[in-house]
């Protein structure tokens, strides 16, 4: 589930991201109150849950008649780290996927995310290959393999353009004056990750500078693109200051 919403006294609006129909809004009715009608189902953020739902005339959103809990992802829940990070891939899964936009891909991404996540991994690292893994996926992946300007192979001194959505060539690096050199181990890492299946990207270790970089680069490229801070980022960043 990526998201809840009250709505008037007893029901909720779900969204779900499903491996056969991609995401989905729901409408179940009768859980919230003394007396829950509907039952079965967690109904929180991120759980794995098996959902029978029926469409409605004239409206987005279906009727949700069963949520049955197949995976809660406990080891997450007990850590505020982890949960902060797995609320974020949720919503930025949200914020980048149209409704109804089935893709398999993405939804085995979530999935294997939130149980990396579970373990011992560091959660920065598993919402690294989560964002890159998902802009893959949704075509939307920065350009490294050559320039966007001009389409020759970029080589030492190129520099990642925000605004092209990609690397830039000496040539080209005055159509924009904001773009900036990144690190070498960056570029690896993010091409790397997008190349390999989630199992190897999982076991990737990256170093503490090159992280740090590719951490600020994603959240610039991200913010960019889909014009809109996500308010998880800011709770993030707010609690890393005070650890």
């Amino acid at each position: 589930m990526l998201r809840r919403q009250d709505l008037r006294e007893t029901s909720l609006i779900l969204t779900f991201y499903t491996k056969g129909f991609g995401k989905i809004k729901g409408i179940v009715r009768g859980v919230r109150g003394q007396r829950p009608i509907c039952s079965g189902g967690s109904f929180e953020l991120f759980a794995h849950d098996e959902v029978v739902f029926y469409e409605r005339k004239r409206t987005e959103f279906f009727t949700i008649s069963q949520c049955d809990l197949v995976e809660f992802f406990n080891p997450v829940r007990e850590s505020l780290t982890r949960l902060s990070y797995a609320t974020y891939m949720a919503e930025l899964l949200d914020s980048v996927t149209q409704l109804s936009d089935k893709n398999e891909d993405v939804f085995a991404l979530l999935l294997n995310s939130l149980k990396l996540l579970s373990g011992s991994a560091s959660p920065r690292r598993v919402a690294r290959i989560f964002e890159i893994k998902l802009l893959d996926y949704l075509g939307i992946m920065p350009t490294l393999e050559q320039c966007v300007g001009c389409a020759s192979v970029p080589g030492a001194d190129a520099r990642f353009s925000l605004r092209h959505g990609g690397l830039i060539c000496p040539k080209c690096a005055s159509s924009d004056k904001l773009a900036c050199r990144l690190l070498p181990g960056t570029i690896k890492f993010m091409e790397y990750v997008r190349a390999v299946p989630f199992e190897k990207a999982a076991n990737v270790k990256v170093a503490e500078r090159v992280g740090r970089e590719l951490e600020g680069l994603l959240r610039r490229f991200l913010d960019y693109h889909i014009e809109r801070r996500l308010k998880t980022l800011d709770f993030i960043k707010a609690m890393e200051k005070v650890v």
